[in-house]
């Protein structure tokens, strides 16, 4: 049986691929823990996660971690089984200390969508297909939202949420959830070609971008000078010392 999420490595490239095509790559508690240790136990090399997905969609949601019905399980169990793990999961990728590419073709609905939010790029097949689900089963989607939140503009939350609307690849980079949008036949292609552009540079010039990235926009005015201070005079010095 093959394992639900491949874990490859190519130089300073970690390539995660969601492995079960058959069920749209589901996201399961299991897949969600092997991707949490991968990005959690990067060597100094790594200058780039790439996220993807195996067959014709990106992820088409979870795998539903709610007890059988006729159970009663109190809010503590249900915070620690349903919300936990999903918040873990967007938490690890937010604060993966380098760039997170996200290659989204097909379906990206619920946990597919959140995932493809909180990536720091987000290619798109011209056939990708956004929708946050949730409340046609009565569920506010308070964990989509919030791996959203600060990602996406609260409007196009707001809209996805309420409305349930499958937004398609072009009106997601009008939005501002993707990133960029190719033809499905150069979607491989142009992803090996920014994977190829951000290798080009030194892990320690990477992940300063990336930190800047993931500080600057809580930051005042001042500290934001001060933080691109800080990294520049890190990344600065490191060249000289090779």
């Amino acid at each position: 049986m093959s394992a639900p999420v491949l874990i490859e490595r190519s130089g300073g490239l970690l390539d995660i691929v969601l492995n079960t095509p058959e069920n749209g790559n589901l996201m399961s508690a299991e897949m969600g823990g092997i991707i949490i240790d991968a990005v959690s136990n990067l060597d100094e090399d790594v200058r780039l996660v790439r996220l993807s997905g195996k067959g014709e969609d990106f992820c088409a949601g979870r795998v539903s971690p709610m007890p059988k019905p006729g159970s009663a399980p109190t809010g503590e169990f249900l915070r620690r089984q349903v919300a936990l793990p999903a918040l873990a999961l967007y938490d690890a990728l937010k604060n993966t200390p380098v760039p997170v590419l996200a290659v989204v073709q097909g379906r990206a609905y619920g946990v597919g969508c959140a995932l493809a939010g909180v990536c720091d790029i987000t290619l798109a097949a011209d056939d990708a297909q956004f929708q946050i689900p949730e409340m046609e089963r009565d569920i506010p989607p308070a964990l989509v939202m919030s791996a959203l939140t600060g990602r996406v503009p609260i409007k196009t939350i707001a809209r996805m949420v309420l409305t349930r609307d499958v937004v398609g690849a072009p009106q997601a980079l009008q939005a501002g959830l993707a990133s960029e949008v190719v033809p499905r036949d150069a979607l491989q292609g142009r992803a090996d070609a920014i994977a190829a552009t951000v290798l080009g540079c030194s892990a320690v010039t990477v992940r300063a971008v990336k930190q800047f990235l993931e500080l600057a926009p809580g930051l005042s005015p001042a500290a934001s000078s001060s933080l691109a201070g800080h990294l520049s005079g890190t990344a600065l010095s490191a060249k000289f010392e090779r």
